[in-house]
C-alpha cells in the first residue's frame, strides 16, 4: 500500500539509531517473518491477470505461450506488471489453468500418477517473477480446472484427492524457495459443472467436499520443506467462492494461523454483473441506495463470521462490468473499498481486457494490454479504489471486529412477534413464514432479535402492504451461544427510508431446515465502551522502557542495548513485550512490528 515507503523509513530509523543492527541479533528469515494481517494490508488492491494463463483453448506444445493467448488476449509480459504497478497496485492474481499441461500415467500398483510439464511450470514462474520480482505480492491459483468443476463433484472427491495433492506437491516444490510475497490459492470457484451450466449454491455434499479437497490442499503445502512452508499465506474457496453467509457458513477453517478465506464478490450481482436488456430491467446508472445496503449485508457476514473472529479474508475476485455507467461504477467503487478497506480485507479487481464483450456482464475491461493504456471508461474507478487507500481518514482494520453491545433478555420483551418453545420450521420453503409488523412500531429505542437454530445466521425481508418493496436487513450482532440475532432501527431505517410504510417481513436463513423459536421486539441494545488499549489498570505498560508514557523507537533502541548488555537478571516487565516473564529477542521483534504497523 501506499505507506510503504514510510515503513522503509522508519526501518531504517531503528536499525540507523541502534549501536548494533537488528539484522544481526537474530536470523534474517526470523526478522522477515510476516504475520497474516500483515500480509493482507500490504496486499493492497490487487489486480488479476485473467482470461490468460486461465485459458483453457488449445495451443501449440512448442510454443507454450500459445495456451495463454488462446482466449485472444496477448502474452502476459514484465511491460504489463510494470504499468499495473505503476497505477498503484500492491498485489497481482495470476489465474492458472493446467490441466492441459498435465500428464497422467499409473505406478506399479495402478493408482494414477500426474505430472505437471516443466515448460509449463517455466512459463507460470516466468509471470510470477514478474511482479514477485519487484516486491509485489502474488497469488497463484489452480483455475478452469475441468477435473475438479463437473457434473459429479458431490461424489468424486476420491478422484479430485490424488491429483489435487500430486499437483500442489510439484507447485508448492516448484516456488519452495518464494517467501511470503507468494500466495498460494487451493482452487478457484469449485463448483458442480456440466456443459455451460453451473450449479451455483450447491449442496451440503458439495460443501463437505470442498472442506476436504481445502485441507487437502493446507496439509500438502505445509508438508513441502521450505523456509515458508508454515508462513506462506494460503487462500482457501467456499463452495463456488460465493459471497453468500449462507453458503460459506459451511466452510471449515483450519487450525492455521496463515490460511485465508477467499471469496468472490461481484457486488451487488444486479448492479455489477446483472442484464439490462429486455424484459430485464436492473439500473446499472445509477449506485442506489438499495444497492447500497446489499453491500452493507454482504459485508457484515463477513464481519461477523470471519474478521470479528480474526480469519483473514482476500476478496479475490470483484469487479462492475462496463455498461458505460462510469460514474455510478465509480460510487460502486468508493462505497466498495471503503466497506472493505474499514474490515482490513484486500480486494483483487478482475481484469478480462474487454470493454465490449457481447455479454454485457463480461465487460471487464480495466488496462489495454496491448497499448498499456488504462481504458478511459474504467480508469476512474480504479482511481476511485486507490483514493479510498490513501484516504488517511479511513483507517485499515479499523471496523474489522463488532462493537460490544449489552442485549436485553429476552424475557423483557416490549412484544413477541412470534414464539414457538419447539422452534418454528420452514417447511421446505426458503422462508419463515412471514410475520406481521407495523413500521410504526420501529423507533430509535427498540431493536428486533430473532432466535434461532442454524449453523446460518438469519436476515429479515421486509415489505409493505402490498407484500412488494422487499428489503433484505442483516443482523448487526449476533450472540452465538444464545442463537440470537439482533437487528438495528438504524439499518433497518437506512434500508427502507419510509419507516411507516413497512407491513411485514419474513425471516430467511438460506436453509429450509432452521428452526425459529422467538422473534421479539426489545429495549434497543447499550454499546459497552471498549477498554483503553494500553490498559490503564495497569501499572506497567510494556514496551515503554524509559516510562515517558510513549511506545516509540527510543524504548526500542533501550530495549536492544539492554538485550546486548544486561547480565542474566530480568530487567523488569516493561521489556517482557509478550508478557511471557522472559526477556528475548521475542520482545524486540514484537516491538519492532508494533511500531511498523503504527507508522
Amino acid at each position: 500500500m501506499r505507506n510503504k515507503k514510510l515503513k522503509s523509513m522508519l526501518a531504517a530509523t531503528i536499525s540507523v539509531t541502534c549501536l548494533v543492527p537488528f539484522a544481526a541479533m537474530m536470523p534474517s528469515s526470523a526478522a522477515d517473518v510476516l504475520e497474516a494481517e500483515e500480509i493482507t494490508q500490504e496486499m493492497g488492491l490487487g489486480f488479476n491477470i485473467g482470461n490468460s494463463l486461465d485459458s483453457t483453448g488449445y495451443g501449440n506444445y512448442d510454443n507454450i505461450t500459445s495456451f495463454e493467448t488462446s482466449w485472444g488476449n496477448p502474452a502476459v509480459t514484465q511491460e504489463l506488471v510494470d504499468t499495473i504497478k505503476a497505477k498503484g497496485f500492491d498485489s497481482v492474481r495470476i489465474p492458472t489453468s493446467w490441466f492441459r499441461h498435465v500428464t497422467k500415467t499409473t505406478d506399479s500398483d495402478g493408482n494414477p500418477i500426474y505430472t505437471i510439464d516443466e515448460r509449463w511450470l517455466a512459463r507460470v514462474k516466468e509471470v510470477v517473477d514478474y511482479a514477485y520480482q519487484q516486491d509485489m505480492y502474488v497469488i497463484l491459483n489452480l483455475h478452469h480446472e475441468e477435473w475438479i468443476n463437473r457434473a459429479d463433484f458431490a461424489t468424486a472427491y476420491d478422484e479430485m484427492s490424488p491429483q489435487l495433492k500430486q499437483m500442489w506437491t510439484q507447485i508448492a516444490t516448484y516456488f519452495a524457495d518464494y517467501d511470503q510475497h507468494l500466495i498460494f490459492e487451493g482452487m478457484n470457484e469449485p463448483r458442480a459443472t456440466t456443459g455451460d451450466e453451473v450449479e451455483w449454491n450447491g449442496n451440503e455434499a458439495c460443501y463437505e467436499v470442498v472442506n476436504k479437497l481445502n485441507n487437502d490442499f493446507v496439509t500438502t503445502v505445509r508438508s513441502i520443506d521450505s523456509p515458508y512452508k508454515d508462513t506462506r499465506l494460503l487462500m482457501i474457496p467456499g463452495y463456488a467462492a460465493s459471497a453468500y453467509s449462507s453458503i460459506y457458513g459451511y466452510l471449515d477453517i483450519p487450525e492455521d494461523n496463515y490460511v485465508a478465506v477467499s471469496i468472490h464478490a461481484y457486488c451487488p450481482y444486479n448492479f455489477a454483473m446483472g442484464d439490462s436488456s429486455e424484459p430485464y430491467t436492473q439500473d446499472h446508472m445509477t449506485f442506489t441506495d438499495s444497492y447500497k445496503n446489499e453491500l452493507d449485508k454482504i459485508f457484515k457476514d463477513i464481519q461477523s463470521t470471519f474478521t470479528d473472529n480474526d480469519i483473514p479474508v482476500v476478496i479475490g475476485e470483484f469487479s462492475a462490468s462496463n455498461y458505460n455507467n462510469t460514474e455510478a461504477r465509480v460510487d460502486w467503487a468508493t462505497y466498495y473499498l471503503t466497506w472493505a478497506k474499514k474490515l482490513g480485507i484486500p480486494c483483487v479487481i478482475w481484469d478480462n481486457n474487454t470493454i465490449n464483450n457481447s455479454n454485457q456482464s463480461e465487460r471487464h475491461g480495466y488496462i489495454n494490454r496491448s497499448s498499456l493504456q488504462w481504458f478511459d471508461v474504467s480508469e476512474p474507478v480504479i482511481d476511485a479504489m486507490l483514493a479510498v487507500l490513501d484516504d488517511s481518514s479511513i483507517k485499515w482494520g479499523s471496523e474489522s471486529h463488532l462493537p460490544e453491545y449489552k442485549h436485553s433478555d429476552l424475557s423483557e420483551a416490549i412484544e413477541v412477534i412470534y414464539e414457538n418453545a419447539e422452534g418454528g420450521t420452514f417447511g421446505g420453503e426458503a422462508y419463515f413464514a412471514a410475520q406481521m409488523l407495523s413500521g410504526s412500531k420501529l423507533n430509535e429505542n427498540v431493536e428486533i432479535a430473532v432466535k434461532y437454530s442454524d449453523i446460518m445466521k438469519p436476515d429479515l425481508n421486509f415489505m409493505d402492504e402490498s407484500w412488494g418493496n422487499w428489503t433484505t436487513v442483516a443482523s448487526y450482532d449476533i450472540d452465538t451461544e444464545k442463537g440470537i440475532a439482533y437487528f438495528s432501527y438504524a439499518d433497518i431505517k437506512k434500508a427502507w427510508s419510509d419507516i411507516t410504510t413497512i407491513n411485514s417481513f419474513c425471516t430467511g436463513t438460506g436453509n429450509a431446515n432452521s428452526k425459529i423459536y422467538e422473534i421479539a421486539l426489545l429495549p434497543a441494545a447499550k454499546l459497552v465502551e471498549p477498554t483503553d488499549p494500553t490498559n490503564p489498570t495497569e501499572t506497567v505498560v510494556r514496551g515503554d522502557v524509559n516510562n515517558d508514557g510513549v511506545l516509540n523507537v527510543i524504548d526500542l533502541v533501550q530495549m536492544k542495548r539492554a538485550f546486548i548488555y544486561f547480565d542474566t537478571n530480568y530487567p523488569g516487565e516493561t521489556y517482557d513485550w509478550n508478557a511471557d516473564d522472559e526477556f528475548n529477542l521475542l520482545d524486540i521483534v514484537g516491538l519492532t512490528k508494533f511500531l511498523l504497523r503504527k507508522s
